[in-house]
């Protein structure tokens, strides 16, 4: 009897062992995102401060302690002349000598960045920093400060996490929308009356609540900063601050390489320099290798410009792509050349020697000239919401799991789940000892748990992953290119974690929509850690296990060559041929025709691809912006195995960016033609570490070019135009893959207008347009005839009269009569015909 409970008990304790290993076995299917969840402790390379990450604070002036200035003199200065504008990068410089014994640790800058439940949350920058006893050391460093804050906070932190010097750099915030004027010259003196240049536009229907607008921030939004070379940056966030650059009598060789390349980064990614020459124009001209095929023919004198006479020296400048933006009787007083994005005005006179320094008439060539020539640069919006991350929503949308490995632990389970059913019951039952069942089950549970265990810790999701998702906006010419790259990570374990790289990297870290002036709330939490130096390190706080975090970063990157385009439009078929000069071997090219969408198979560096296509044929692929994918379809080639879940996210990835980067096209005068070219090689070469661990890395880079097709050149084209509307009654002008829509508040007559392209003969045109669900057909549609002055009532698809309706001004107007709220079609001008100036 004793002998039978004993065996029953034994039984119930190794039943529910082998349950226990058998729920053990199960939940580590999920291995990869639980098993490495528990927090873990690491030994910081530098220390944080001991007094924790959270803590509650008194930002009172009167409150602030400071401390060590006995043992280290630090002369640092912030910002630009006392100031910082919020969200924008400054620049913190300067020496600390170290009186007392060998200091070995971090210099620490605490910049206040955002609010989030009410908390304020800060970022460290630092600089790793090794002082004798005696000895000095520059520092260079660069900071953000995301909310409106008195001061930033200096400290030095031993190896050991103690804090030994403590002060404060007091700083005044100035406006995001703040217009920053570089000036940079050796004449700083003389053109200080560029103080006066106002370039700040405020959008017109902000302007009657300017006067309203309150706010802390000094109002004026144009803000001079005079710099020279040891203070001119080097690192492009801190470029991306200015608005644009003015330089005169300057030798530009005099900035280090590494200046050099930041700003010619900076120009490629859409920003303007004004560059003064005049009798010093070989100078100001040397060391920037954009401006290398500019040459100097010399110069001559002129008695007058603009009213302002005496002896003016203008330089005679010219180079291939240097454009006339101002002038009189021949003599050009300003160029303009365009670089990347960006430009350069060349003034032809000096603007800090006499007659022309400080002149009103100077002042104003230069605002007349940069407005129209960068306007955007200059517009201020009260009510902007700020700068929109495109890259943010594709880099955290991570790749799909490899099913290899999960599928091998299915299998596992299966057949853990045969073995220790079925065939050991009956194996045990056919010789008589199913009482072993409880010491076989718990043995199998054991080895299939070690076996799932194992798969597991050879996943290669087991630590972390890094998604890198970058676009290049290549140039016509030039094999240097910008490039925006937006980066994701995720790791396993839950705690701090340290990106870091043997590469350089500038860090755009996240911050409100809306910064703050004052928190309710009395804490405060260090958010990020970011090294300033040589190589990169960023450490995000209190990520959740498996959490997504996220930094944005510009680079310049040299293609080797460029991609060059022959496409034109012949026959109604674009023709032509896709060279790729560069270094990139592109996995897959996409080409944007007038608006459709067509891929193409692998571009390799060096190779030629072939582009015969019918227009027709294109816009019955249907494969435009927004109507081009078909989900089913892809989701039934991924079930039937023609295509992998990996191929179908790089196609809806490579999607996303062409929609997030499209260029839409407002020049009439041109077919947009726009190049796609795809490579999983990262943009940042550099070796990636999460927490020192090497990790799974996915990448994505889109290259983008626009070639676009002059019409007057093209010996036949077939466009759509679309018109602008012009009515009393209010409306909505919508827009989806099958053209525009326009929606009526008011039952009315609109009135359209089509503005032709010059230089080109029309043989044929129509008006076009596609009913559909919920969109109608106009109630009633004429256009005006020129000849008999009255209007013509029309059908979509009717052949026009080209000379009827053509007026002297390359204009087509017609009127459309729409009911209330009844969603209607816009009509687009469809035009065949031949450029005038076809094969020059």
């Amino acid at each position: 009897m004793k002998y039978q409970k004993k065996q029953e008990m034994k039984k119930k304790i190794l039943a529910m062992i082998a349950m226990l290993m058998a729920c053990i076995m199960v939940l580590s299917l999920i291995a990869p995102f639980t098993i490495f969840a528990a927090p873990v402790t690491t030994n910081a390379k530098a220390a944080i401060v001991s007094n924790g990450d959270e803590s509650a604070v008194d930002d009172t002036i009167g409150s602030l302690k400071t401390f060590g200035k006995e043992q280290f003199d630090v002369e640092l200065q912030a910002g630009f002349d006392g100031n910082y504008i919020v969200k924008k990068t400054m620049p913190v410089r300067g020496v600390i000598t170290n009186h007392g014994n060998a200091f070995h640790g971090e210099v620490q800058i605490k910049a206040y960045t955002r609010t989030v439940n009410r908390d304020k949350e800060y970022a460290i920058y630092y600089q790793k920093l090794d002082l004798e006893q005696g000895a000095s050391k520059a520092i260079d460093m660069a900071a953000t400060m995301g909310s409106i804050h008195k001061y930033l906070e200096i400290s030095l932190v031993d190896e050991k996490g103690n804090k030994v010097y403590q002060d404060y750099l007091f700083l005044t915030a100035k406006d995001p929308k703040t217009i920053v004027i570089g000036v940079l010259s050796e004449s700083t003196q003389d053109l200080k009356y560029l103080s006066n240049l106002h370039l700040a536009q405020i959008i017109e229907d902000n302007q009657a609540t300017q006067e309203n607008y309150q706010t802390e921030l000094n109002k004026k939004y144009d803000y001079p900063v005079y710099l020279n070379e040891s203070t001119f940056p080097s690192n492009i966030e801190i470029l991306n601050s200015f608005s644009v650059f003015v330089v005169d009598d300057f030798d530009f060789s005099a900035l280090t390489q590494e200046q050099r390349q930041a700003l010619h980064q900076w120009v490629l990614g859409g920003g303007t320099i004004v560059v003064g020459t005049g009798a010093a124009a070989q100078k100001t001209l040397k060391g920037l290798d954009f401006l290398a095929n500019i040459q100097v023919k010399g110069t001559t004198t002129a008695a007058e410009v603009m009213g302002v006479t005496g002896e003016i020296p203008l330089a005679q400048l010219s180079g291939e792509g240097l454009a006339d933006l101002w002038g009189s009787d021949g003599i050009k007083y300003l160029s303009v050349l365009e670089a990347g994005k960006g430009h350069v005005i060349l003034s032809h006179f000096s603007l800090s020697q006499a007659p022309m320094a400080g002149q009103d008439t100077t002042l104003e060539m230069l605002t007349v000239a940069l407005r129209q020539v960068a306007s955007e640069a200059f517009a201020v919006n009260l009510y902007d919401e700020g700068y929109y991350d495109s890259l943010r929503y594709i880099a955290t949308d991570f790749p799909p799991f490899e099913m290899n490995s999960i599928l091998f632990i299915f299998g596992a389970i299966g057949v853990y789940i045969v073995i220790v059913g079925p065939i050991l019951y009956f194996i045990l039952k056919k010789r008589d000892r199913r009482e072993k069942g409880w010491i076989f089950v718990p043995a199998f549970s054991l080895v299939f748990m070690g076996l799932v265990f194992l798969l597991a810790q050879s996943s290669t999701y087991k630590s972390g992953m890094i998604h890198t998702v970058s676009v290049v906006e290549m140039q016509k010419g030039s094999h240097i290119a910008k490039a925006d790259t937006g980066m994701a990570i995720k790791y396993a374990s839950k705690g701090s974690v340290t990106f870091s790289s043997d590469e350089k990297i500038p860090i755009s870290i996240n911050m409100d929509e809306n910064y703050y002036r004052e928190s309710l709330s009395n804490n405060e939490k260090c958010a990020y850690r970011i090294l300033c130096g040589n190589t990169t390190e960023v450490t995000f706080s209190d990520s959740e296990s498996w959490g997504t975090q996220y930094f944005g970063t510009q680079s310049s990157v040299d293609l080797g060559g460029n991609v060059e385009s022959t496409v034109k439009m012949k026959d109604g078929k674009y023709v032509g041929e896709i060279i790729n000069h560069t270094n990139i071997d592109f996995y897959r090219v996409v080409l944007m025709l007038d608006g459709n969408f067509h891929a193409f198979e692998s571009l390799k560096a060096g190779d030629t691809l072939k582009v015969d296509l019918k227009k027709a044929d294109l816009e019955k692929e249907n494969e435009n912006l927004y109507g081009g994918f078909n989900d089913e379809a892809i989701r039934k080639q991924v079930t039937n195995g023609e295509i992998t879940r990996k191929e179908a996210y790089m196609w809806y990835m490579e999607h996303d960016l062409r929609e997030r980067y499209y260029n839409y096209q407002q020049n009439t005068s041109l077919i947009p033609v726009t190049f796609y070219g795809y490579s999983q090689k990262s943009i940042l070469s550099g070796e990636k570490k999460l927490n020192g661990k090497q990790v799974l890395e996915d990448s994505l880079t889109m290259y983008k070019q626009d070639f676009p097709l002059e019409l007057s050149k093209q010996e036949q084209f077939e466009i759509g135009l679309k018109g602008t509307i012009d009515s009393n009654a209010k409306f909505n002008e919508n827009y989806d893959e099958f053209g525009s829509t326009l929606y009526p508040y008011e039952e009315s007559d609109f009135y359209i207008t089509y503005a032709l392209p010059e230089g080109v003969k029309v043989n044929q045109m129509e008006l076009q347009g596609t009913a559909r669900d919920y969109v109608s057909l106009p109630e009633v549609l004429t256009i005006f005839n020129r000849k008999t002055k009255e209007w013509d009532e029309v059908n979509l698809g009717e052949k026009l009269a080209v000379e009827n309706y053509i007026d002297d001004s390359n204009m087509v107007e017609i009127m459309m009569h729409c009911l209330k709220e009844k969603e209607t079609v816009l009509p687009k001008l469809w035009m065949q015909g031949g450029g005038l100036f076809a094969g020059n």
